[in-house]
């Protein structure tokens, strides 16, 4: 019963209509285009693309439609009357992600007849279609409940995020440009066989990430890629179940931070002052921080 409240007052408003059909139209156009350029190739062109295109389609889709919307609830303080009702606040949060996750769900669906065109006029198998709707709506629900976990967290444990991704960079792109040609002679001199194992992680993350995952599927077709991608869509269908579970746990615990945590001022630092107009200046704080 309250599952359909929540999916009612979706449909009902304006903005999320709006946002729906739009998002249902662009992917269609885009979806579109790609079939487009598939059919000008003839037999040399490869669905791949295609894959590659649904997939990017379905992350932007979920960032949108998931991550968007559930990131920027706790910002007005409206949501206050929620939290204190008798519905906990993390079925409130599992319920706004079920209507955002099955918006998610249909405008991936309305890409469903270009691809059984695709497998009338024979440049799709018949199971190419599972895939490049399955992995685009994993995905993109992944990406939407991931961004808003994050959001979520505390400042200390975004901060450190932040510090362990930026040396992930720094050590990709350190492998990447000094290592080069040498990568394998330098895996080669490590001890007790570090370099193999280095090597095999490397490749078995090309392979298991959506996009490898598309490709393998598209060159060797269905009986030889599926079960390797049961596995990868079970890890992503777990992955969000976890972003899930934990969003819900920091729902009002984020909410709380947001609006009554006091901002402490870091060592050493000078509060700017507030000037003549202290409503104004109070006034600008408020909107730039709160969208409520």
């Amino acid at each position: 019963m309250m599952f359909s409240t929540f999916f009612a007052l979706a449909a009902q408003s304006p903005t999320r209509q709006r946002a729906f059909r739009r998002a249902a139209v662009a992917h269609l156009l885009v979806l579109a285009g790609a079939v487009w350029l598939l059919v000008r190739q003839g037999p040399s062109g490869s669905p791949a693309f295609l894959g590659h295109l649904s997939l990017a389609l379905g992350i932007i889709e979920g960032a949108v439609l998931v991550g968007w919307r559930l990131t920027q609830m706790p910002k007005s303080q409206a949501l206050e009357f929620l939290l204190v009702s008798p519905l906990r606040p993390h079925w409130l949060f599992v319920h706004e992600a079920a209507v955002g996750l099955a918006q998610l769900a249909l405008i991936t669906l309305a890409g469903l007849p270009v691809l059984a065109l695709l497998v009338a006029v024979g440049l799709l198998d018949p199971l190419d279609p599972i895939p490049l709707l399955i992995m685009p709506f994993t995905w993109g629900a992944v990406v939407g409940l991931g961004l808003t976990a994050w959001a979520y967290e505390g400042v200390t444990i975004r901060r450190w995020g932040e510090r362990a991704t930026l040396a992930l960079v720094v050590f990709y792109l350190a492998v990447g440009v000094l290592a080069g040609e040498n990568l394998k002679r330098w895996l080669d001199g490590m001890p007790f066989g570090l370099g193999a194992t280095f090597l095999q992680t490397f490749m078995a993350f090309h392979l298991y990430n959506p996009f490898g995952m598309i490709q393998y599927w598209m060159d060797w077709g269905a009986e030889v890629a599926w079960e390797k991608t049961a596995w990868l869509e079970a890890a992503t269908a777990l992955t969000a179940g976890l972003m899930l579970a934990r969003g819900a746990w920091r729902l009002q615990s984020h909410f709380r931070e947001l609006h009554y945590q006091p901002i402490a001022l870091r060592r050493g630092e000078v509060r700017p002052p507030v000037g003549e107009w202290p409503l104004s200046w109070w006034a600008v704080k408020r909107v730039t921080r709160y969208s409520g």
